[in-house]
């Protein structure tokens, strides 16, 4: 068995170790708007829903591991606390890949990678159109975790709207995952699709 120290190893080695074992992980496909720079949109694959009652998600924006400033993402929802979060599908993922890149701050991504902004109903952010579902969200909190690069920045939203394409839905209104084709991130520049799937009824239902 390898055993590795975390004190004595580079937070990268680290990084790399961990994304290869917490695997597949769910995108967060993140849009928010900054009244004087306009709109923005990245990805973050640290995200998941935490809470039914309060209803609430959470993603984390590492701070930049070469200059240790705050991506854009965090600089908008901390000026405009709301954003959305749209789901990263095998449609999309190439875009959503691109959108990724170092842009400098106020260059829109939506132009940038041809992907659609479409108003929000209540939040001062944007959806995307090219996404089956857009998650409209309010600012709970956000938790910082250290002022060097790579140090991770909480973000949690209260999820307000939930926006559904049709075109997802089974015929008796869930999603269908065949339908949806969301895509999650692996170790390294992998990604995943989750077309093979199982079941297994959870012990208490049957």
């Amino acid at each position: 068995m390898k055993t590795m120290i975390t004190a004595e190893l580079d937070w990268r080695e680290s990084y790399a170790r961990l994304t290869e074992i917490i695997q597949p992980r769910p995108i967060a496909l993140a849009s928010t708007y900054d009244p004087d720079q306009g709109p923005n949109l990245a990805p973050f694959s640290f995200y998941n829903f935490i809470s039914c009652d309060p209803l609430l998600l959470a993603f984390s924006p590492l701070l930049s591991g070469k200059t240790g400033e705050k991506k854009d993402t965090l600089k908008n929802i901390e000026k405009n606390p709301e954003f959305v979060i749209a789901t990263v599908t095998e449609t999309i993922a190439q875009q959503v890949n691109a959108a990724s890149a170092n842009y400098d701050y106020g260059e829109n991504e939506f132009e940038k990678v041809g992907l659609t902004p479409v108003k929000a109903q209540q939040v001062n952010a944007y959806l995307v159109k090219e996404s089956p579902v857009n998650l409209e969200c309010t600012l709970l909190e956000i938790r910082s975790y250290g002022e060097r690069g790579g140090a991770g920045n909480l973000v949690v939203g209260k999820i307000e709207r939930i926006h559904i394409d049709e075109s997802v839905l089974s015929s008796v209104g869930t999603i269908d995952p065949a339908l949806l084709q969301a895509v999650g991130r692996m170790g390294g520049e992998d990604w995943s699709t989750t077309r093979d799937r199982f079941a297994f009824p959870r012990p208490d239902r049957r």
